[in-house]
């Protein structure tokens, strides 16, 4: 996990841009985060989207949802006050997760943020906090949140009214985590207040996150980021290298065989054009029979 930080770090030109390719190292580290973090998601937030499910249930018998987006309002929805229960259920994810960070996030996680706090502020200055959310919130948190169901949150998969709610928290977490806001002009605009007062408590939730201090894994020399420090596994360096030019070439190959195919359609589409000119030509393909001799 050290060496796939690092070379999502090292490979990376701009912080803003960091975890938004699928490459190989992106993949280790959320199948990793999954397996190790699961428990966490679990303990902070089943009860939470319980409670969710529960007041959707209870809207939808109404004929109401949690929709802040007045194209898609029913007659029986009150903007003003879907917003505002809107944002007391995006706080109460915030609040559960703060509740169990660091004491339930696990040593191993909570290296793998620190790590990668450290080396992207030494590469781009005052970037730690964006790129912990881009991973842990953006790569981890809000797909599981999305299909809570697939990664043990929900016993069943949530009803549509449900669903639509978790994608407005997911939108609304996704922007406060990355220090965003909504245009005036889109639709999430009246959940700005929100963003700004919740600012204070997202950065401390990332800070907690990413700030180890009994730590077993010793943490890269920040100054040696541009190239793999000397302590990465050698044999673990060379695994990830090896396939991610793997997964280049099969994307390569990939590409070579669609524009092969693309050749063989256009030319199987000349030679049936060319075949029907020399027949109608010759009368034998015409629409009204063979010429007159």
């Amino acid at each position: 996990m050290k060496a796939c930080v690092e070379m999502e770090v090292a490979n990376t030109l701009d912080a803003s841009t960091m975890f938004r390719r699928n490459n190989m190292s992106l993949r280790i580290l959320k199948m990793h985060l999954h397996k190790v973090g699961g428990g966490f998601l679990k303990e902070a937030l089943c009860a939470v989207l319980a409670r969710l499910r529960e007041a959707m249930q209870q809207r939808r018998a109404k004929g109401c949802s949690l929709e802040i987006e007045p194209a898609r309002l029913s007659p029986n929805d009150d903007l003003r006050l879907n917003v505002q229960d809107l944002t007391q259920h995006a706080a109460a994810i915030l609040d559960a997760l703060r509740s169990k960070v660091p004491k339930q996030l696990g040593k191993n996680m909570e290296s793998i943020f620190t790590q990668l706090r450290l080396l992207s502020e030494a590469r781009f200055p005052n970037s730690g906090h964006r790129v912990v959310a881009s991973l842990f919130v953006s790569r981890f948190l809000l797909p599981a949140l999305l299909v809570p169901h697939r990664h043990g949150l929900l016993d069943s998969p949530p009803d549509q009214v449900t669903e639509r709610a978790l994608k407005l928290l997911t939108d609304m977490l996704r922007a406060l985590a990355l220090g965003e806001k909504f245009p005036e002009a889109s639709p999430m605009a009246p959940v700005n207040f929100f963003l700004e007062n919740k600012k204070r408590d997202m950065k401390s939730f990332l800070s907690a996150l990413s700030e180890a201090k009994d730590d077993s894994w010793e943490h890269s020399d920040p100054k040696q980021v541009a190239v793999y420090s000397k302590d990465v596994p050698d044999l673990l360096r060379l695994i990830v290298n090896k396939m991610e030019i793997i997964e280049r070439h099969a994307y390569l190959q990939e590409q070579q065989h669609e524009e092969l195919r693309g050749a063989f359609l256009r030319l199987r589409a000349a030679v049936a054009d060319l075949t029907y000119s020399a027949s109608y030509s010759s009368g034998v393909g015409s629409r009204y029979g063979a010429a007159p001799a």
